[in-house]
């Protein structure tokens, strides 16, 4: 969760457009007061949109566990034989999924439906970062709400911007399996 919010601090800077309007959400629905709580979450649609991209666009793990196959099992014709060590590249599937156009881009408008009261549903099942199905990862349901509250209370009370002249560079810093921004400084200024 702390990667994540590190590429969030990175991707909201190189975007102040999005971080204004994440703040904007946040002043409207919690006010500058208080701190978001999860009973707002449902309150805040692009602050749910913001953790979902987030999630699919800087997606920390490259791969899940690795597995090993129980039983031969055949897929679009070809065989898997039993005993073979699988390991699901879930960054590869989030950035080549066909409905994710152009995931090269951050962008958590893609998310809102176009009425703009809704998620695209098809898109947030797609969202795979914590794996799927039985092997899901334990501390899904504890990172979802850290990214949330991380992220709203973050942007609640401070702007956060490139230093003067070192502009943000998004380039992935190489960590084993785990996809890290490469260290830099920010400028935050309190609002």
């Amino acid at each position: 969760t702390t990667t994540t919010l590190r590429w969030a601090m990175l991707l909201f800077a190189s975007h102040p457009e999005m971080q204004e309007k994440l703040r904007h959400e946040v002043h409207t629905v919690v006010g500058k007061d208080r701190i978001p709580f999860m009973a707002d979450q449902p309150k805040m649609l692009y602050a749910r949109a913001c953790v979902l991209e987030l999630q699919g666009f800087a997606n920390i793990l490259a791969t899940n566990v690795q597995r090993v196959e129980v039983r031969d099992v055949e897929i679009n014709g070809t065989v898997i034989p039993k005993h073979t060590w699988v390991n699901a590249d879930i960054h590869y599937l989030m950035t080549h999924d066909p409905l994710f156009e152009n995931p090269e881009e951050f962008r958590p408008e893609r998310y809102l439906a176009e009425d703009g009261k809704t998620l695209r549903r098809e898109l947030v099942e797609r969202t795979i970062p914590f794996s799927i199905g039985r092997r899901v990862c334990a501390g899904e349901g504890i990172a979802r709400v850290e990214l949330f509250l991380g992220l709203t209370s973050t942007f609640q009370h401070f702007k956060i911007s490139p230093r003067p002249g070192h502009p943000v560079d998004l380039q992935s810093k190489p960590a084993g399996t785990i996809i890290l921004p490469k260290p830099q400084k920010l400028r935050i200024q309190k609002v």
